[in-house]
């Protein structure tokens, strides 16, 4: 339900062009002053580097063993699904998102 609140009604605002001066206008298209193109720019604290870096060389959490294991297993067709276990999860996961 739309609500006209100033009497304009759904009408677009007038849109106002600014006058730049010209040495702004050429900054701009060439994407700065020294004709680069700007973009935004992050620079990380030092705190944030170390905690990234930690990130980097820890251990990938998973297993190689065991996926080369169910990667065997499933080539070789020995790889049997629980469907009774799969179904179990199913319902639960389903039960705590509709309580």
């Amino acid at each position: 339900m739309a609500m006209n609140v100033s009497g304009i009604g759904n009408q677009p605002s007038p849109v106002r062009s600014v006058d730049r001066p010209a040495s702004v206008k050429s900054e701009s298209a060439l994407g700065g002053v020294s004709g680069k193109p700007v973009g935004d720019a992050v620079q990380l604290t030092p705190g944030s580097q170390t905690l990234r870096q930690m990130e980097a060389d820890r251990e990938p959490p998973v297993d190689e063993a065991k996926v080369a294991a169910l990667r065997s297993a499933i080539a070789n067709g020995d790889y049997r699904v629980d469907s009774r276990r799969v179904a179990e999860k199913m319902f639960c996961f389903e039960t705590a998102f509709s309580a």
